[in-house]
Formats: C-alpha cells, structure tokens, sequence
C-alpha cells in the first residue's frame, strides 16, 4: 500500500466516523425524512429517494471543495508568509485534537448541530430543496463534528498538491455521503450498524482527537514531506 492509498483510506474512513458521530447520527432520521418526503407522508420511489440523496450530497462536496479552493487562495495571497499560516493551522488542529480527546473542555465545541434552513414538511421533496438542504447542512456544520473536517483539511494541506487535496475532499465527502444514500435507499441497517460508533464515544474520540494533535504537530514543525517519504517507502510505495 502506497502512501496515497493510505491517505485515501484515511480520510474515507473519516467521512464514515463523522457520519456516525454522537451529535450527528441521532438526526440523520431528520434529513432523510426531508429528503425522502417521510415528513410529507408521500412514499416515493428508492429511485427518487437516491436521486435525492445524491443532489444532497453534490451540494455539501461543493461547498467543501470551495473550502479547499479558498484555503488554497488564501495561502497564494500569503505568498512567503504561508509557512506561518500553516504554524497557526497547525496549532488549531491541535487545540481541536486536545478538545476531542477529552483533555481539555472548550465550551463552545460543544454545541450541536443545528438546521438553519427549514423546509415545510408537507411540501413534497425536490432537487431543488435537496440541494439547500445540503448547502446548509455543510454551512451549518457542527463544531462537534468540524473536528473531523479539520482533521482531513489538515491531511490535505500535508499533501501540498492542489490536485491531491481535492481528491482527498471527494473522498471524505463520499465517506460522508454514502450513508445518506444507503439510508434514503432504505437500507436501514446502516444506521443501526454505524451506532457502534455511539456506543464506543470515547475511544473514538481519543482516537481522533491523537490524529488532530499529531496533524497539527506535522504542520508545526513541517515534518508532513519527511513522514508521508517515510510512510511511503515503508508500506512498499515506489
């Protein structure tokens, strides 16, 4: 296995923990009800309900690869300064991976998420309010669960290729996505079997929270180049 392949099985496993996160995975029934048009008492289609769920999930990938892009803007405009910017990314990740871990508390991480955008139950569905439905969600993401999101920015910016991390923020939002079109397919074990996640909170956590700090540690001292080589030729990379 490459050190690519790691990355990309890295960061689709994180897409998958962040969709079973604890603050997340209990409103999943929420969106899907949405996307579905459960909350119309309409049955569709599994073909109308996974096109849906597919336009739910097109929306929030762009939003995070405009991320990507503005933080690939933000670090052109910094010109020579950008070694700083990457000193400060760096530091937040390991705030954030301390804050996960459950070794220090920071209140406003604690937060659930929240629907800003609220459609009329009875209104049946449509790509059109499947598509706000996932702008906003990724707008509104949770400060629970951005910790993962930040974990995977921080993946991407070691891997410096502007390329690279856009397939990275694909595969992250696949990770995320897939479960939502299993769901809304009916595929209703998905849920029930990601729960696992939920019931082992705290490993998880401490798991996550580990990889934020050593990222951010990465990114402090500029180690990522060193460690993906190392990584790279010790799991047979060429």
């Amino acid at each position: 296995m490459t050190g690519e392949s790691l990355s990309v099985l890295t960061v689709l496993w994180a897409g998958l923990v962040s969709f079973a996160s604890p603050c997340f995975l209990p409103v999943v029934p929420v969106f899907v009800g949405y996307l579905t048009g459960q909350t119309a008492g309409v049955a569709h289609s599994r073909r109308f309900a996974v096109a849906q769920s597919l336009a739910f999930m097109a929306a929030f990938t762009a939003v995070f690869m405009g991320l990507w892009a503005l933080i690939g803007l933000l670090g052109w405009a910094v010109g020579s300064y950008r070694i700083w910017l990457q000193v400060l990314g760096g530091v937040i990740l390991v705030v954030l991976g301390l804050h996960t871990a459950g070794f220090v508390q920071i209140g406003l991480l604690d937060r659930v998420l929240r629907i800003n955008y609220s459609p009329n139950p009875q209104d049946a569905p449509s790509l059109r309010r499947s598509v706000l439905l996932g702008l906003t969600f990724a707008a509104g993401w949770s400060p629970c669960i951005s910790a993962t999101l930040g974990a995977v920015l921080g993946l991407v910016a070691i891997r410096g290729s502007v390329g690279q991390g856009a397939l990275l923020l694909l595969v992250y939002s696949i990770g995320l996505g897939i479960p939502f079109v299993l769901v809304c397919a009916g595929v209703t074990s998905v849920a029930s079997r990601l729960a696992w996640f939920v019931r082992h909170r705290r490993g998880v956590n401490i798991v996550m929270g580990v990889l934020l700090i050593l990222i951010g540690i990465l990114l402090i001292t500029n180690l990522s180049d060193a460690l993906m080589s190392w990584l790279t030729n010790a799991l047979g990379g060429h």
